[in-house]
């Protein structure tokens, strides 16, 4: 807080008993994030804001502080089993006043220990979380072998051999529904009535 010059303007307006309370940072997402698909690689951007807030009790929030940040993180895609996963590494980092380009300038210092804090703290929960992948269906008894995952401009292409872990007789059979079912629980038709001699 040191660094920032606004801090102490509104520190300093404030009573002590406000100073004591808690601290809220919040971290929102200014867009849905933009993904770019190159021969090079996958990348992905990403937009939000940080705000810093006293919360004292039973007294509406006093904001400290409002800023923006910049994140562009690169994106491996690869075809594990039969999951599609991503797994992702922060590359650029940026972080700036919305208010002030003086406040911009503050910020400068904390771009390095914030974007190591980001890679070390931040990305391997991101990746755990990721790392089920989106399932891709496929019948019994099928697999995916050899997957190849490949960068196209605006687009991938992802292929696979399939491997039958039973005879493609038997995984067929087992998938077909039959044709013609007899419901054995539907009751039988009386049999004819006979005429009394």
């Amino acid at each position: 807080m040191l660094l920032r010059a606004s801090y102490f303007g509104s520190i300093v307006l404030q009573t002590p008993a406000v100073l004591d309370s808690p601290l809220k940072l919040e971290l929102r997402v200014l867009a849905p994030p933009h993904c770019t698909i190159k021969p090079s690689g996958t990348t992905i951007s990403v937009t939000a804001s940080v705000s810093i807030t006293l919360v004292p009790p039973n007294q509406p929030e006093v904001q400290l502080s409002s800023m923006i940040m910049d994140a562009r993180l690169s994106a491996k895609m690869a075809l594990r089993g039969n999951a599609l996963r991503v797994h992702l590494d922060l590359r650029k980092f940026r972080i700036y006043s919305n208010q002030s380009a003086l406040e911009s300038l503050a910020l400068i210092p904390l771009q390095a220990p914030l974007k190591t804090m980001l890679q070390f703290g931040v990305m391997p929960l991101l990746n755990e979380r990721l790392r089920r992948g989106v399932q891709i269906p496929l019948p019994e008894g099928m697999d995916f072998v050899r997957e190849v995952v490949t960068n196209h401009a605006g687009f991938l292409t992802i292929g696979a051999d399939l491997h039958f872990a039973e005879g493609l007789r038997e995984v067929i059979e087992k998938n077909r529904r039959p044709a013609n079912t007899v419901d054995s629980g539907a009751p039988s038709a009386p049999p004819p009535s006979t005429a009394a001699a």
